[in-house]
């Protein structure tokens, strides 16, 4: 089959799971995070860092969780834990803006909503794009992966602005909406598609045996690095740009190349995964992205744009990145269960990240130290992942037309 046959075939799933990751929690949570920061601190007296402790504990959370979702996704199908997870993210969201009065109450409702939304994640989608395609994977993957690349360009643009003007209750409140009226065109869309189920009587993988894999053991090592820097600087980047007296609106607007660059960054990235060695690809943008985020640390404001777009491309890679390494070297019917091994490292860098840059800026003052650690990690996982070529891929690359 070619990749102009997938693309006919698959086209509600790379849409459905578009949509569903566009308004996921990995993209509404996660990219709005960092623009509650500075209203919630001023409002209950938290510090910088005790403000980012919701980021530590929501994906340590998730990380505990992940790799049991992908069992559950294997077991029941992607679409209902979609589904559900959708569901109780847009409860999760309302309960944020109705009962929040305090540091203990915002750490537990977080911490909840982790814990039961994870399956709104690209984990159920990745498995759906997976088992469509194999010729234009990584494309696909790098389209249906955009959407968080939408959510990171558009929630920043609007939300700011709103949240400025109405306030971080408010803010919370049109998450949960969006969250919930993204449920009914994704179940349109899916049902019905190819999404095969492990019989009831599977076992799933020990986890020390997977440790004992030597792809698995770089690949999380490369990925807690590349999460730790690049999300942790995510989530301070409009804190960083409001800290250098630039007006909301033009912070929201800045931030938002972060999303547009994740979108190209994802579709190029995918492109190049179909036609090059992916280990290669991968090295050569953690090092483009270590020299973007390393501008960063510059206060000159000459810095910033270029910044935010090379630190988009990697926001636009990394779990796309490693759904295809994940089916390169594992076998496909272990997909689910072994990305969402891998994925709970990721976000055990995703919950570091924050908490590191929000307490390096706590004691230094400014995000000068924070921004230049995250590049140094962006460079070794580079160069981590070029010891990689020695891996022999457990499954065989499909020849395509």
């Amino acid at each position: 089959m070619t990749r102009a046959d997938e693309f006919r075939r698959g086209w509600r799933v790379l849409l459905g799971s578009l949509i569903g990751i566009a308004l996921g929690v990995s993209s509404l949570y996660f990219y709005s995070f960092g623009l509650f920061i500075k209203p919630m601190a001023a409002e209950f007296g938290w510090s910088r860092g005790a403000a980012s402790l919701g980021s530590l504990v929501g994906t340590l959370c998730a990380a505990l969780i992940s790799m049991q979702m992908g069992r559950l996704i294997d077991r029941f199908g992607s679409l209902p834990i979609a589904l559900a997870s959708m569901t109780l993210l847009g409860l999760g969201f309302l309960a944020h803006a109705l009962l929040v009065d305090g540091l203990v109450t915002f750490l537990v409702i977080t911490g909840i909503m982790s814990l039961v939304t994870v399956g709104s994640t690209a984990l159920p989608y990745s498995r759906l794009a997976v088992v469509a395609f194999d010729c234009a994977r990584g494309l696909a993957l790098g389209i249906i992966l955009a959407g968080s690349g939408i959510g990171a360009m558009v929630v920043p643009m609007t939300l700011v602005p709103f949240i400025a003007g109405e306030g971080w209750r408010a803010g919370y409140a049109a998450l949960g909406l969006a969250a919930l009226a993204g449920i009914l065109p994704v179940w349109l869309l899916l049902r019905g598609v190819d999404d095969p189920r492990a019989a009831a009587r599977r076992v799933g993988v020990p986890i020390a045996r997977l440790a004992a894999s030597a792809a698995f053991r770089r690949l999380g090592i490369v990925f807690v690095l590349v999460s730790t820097a690049v999300l942790g600087t995510v989530v301070q980047f409009v804190p960083m740009l409001l800290e250098r007296g630039i007006e909301p609106a033009r912070a929201g607007a800045t931030a938002s190349l972060i999303g547009l660059s994740a979108i190209v960054g994802r579709l190029a990235v995918g492109f190049l995964l179909d036609r090059a060695p992916p280990e290669r690809v991968a090295a050569c943008l953690f090092a483009i992205a270590a020299l973007g985020i390393g501008s960063l640390a510059f206060a000159d404001p000459a810095f910033v744009m270029p910044g935010a777009i090379i630190t988009g491309l990697a926001v636009g890679a990394e779990v796309d990145l490693l759904a295809f390494l994940t089916a390169r070297y594992f076998p496909k019917p272990l997909f689910a269960e072994v990305n969402g091994a891998l994925y709970a490292l990721f976000l055990l860098g995703a919950a570091i990240g924050p908490v590191l840059s929000g307490a390096l800026y706590d004691l230094t003052g400014g995000y000068t130290v924070s921004f230049t650690v995250a590049a140094a990690m962006l460079a070794l996982a580079a160069a981590t992942i070029v010891q990689s070529f020695t891996f022999d891929a457990l499954t065989k690359e499909a020849q395509c037309p």
